[in-house]
């Protein structure tokens, strides 16, 4: 199965993080976030955390803050400037969003 556009899980959460980017000066990013997979799910076990990859690598060599009204957001960049890791913490919608994604993935 391939990796799921962000766009198609968590459409919402697309939109508020290009809209926070752009209120940052960080306007660049908004193609490449409307491009993003989401590779995989952070398997630490934070009832807080519903951070996700977005390369098949992650090696975080920086990061952009949002300042987003509710919880958390953190985009970390590798070396090459592309998105590898979209931190989201204390964000219950988007960890019960992703929870439903997967769950009915692997029924199907």
């Amino acid at each position: 199965m391939p990796a799921p556009m962000l766009s198609e899980v968590l459409p919402d959460l697309l939109e508020e993080i290009v809209y926070l980017a752009k209120q940052q000066g960080a306007d660049p990013l908004e193609p490449k976030l409307r491009a993003l997979r989401i590779e995989s799910i952070c398997d630490c076990a934070d009832d807080n955390c519903a951070s996700f990859a977005t390369a098949p690598e992650v090696k975080v060599a920086g990061y952009v803050e949002l300042q987003s009204m509710e919880g958390q957001l953190i985009i970390d960049l590798n070396a090459a400037e592309e998105i590898c890791f979209v931190e989201v913490l204390g964000r219950p919608d988007v960890k019960y969003l992703l929870e439903e994604y997967y769950d009915q993935a692997k029924e199907s």
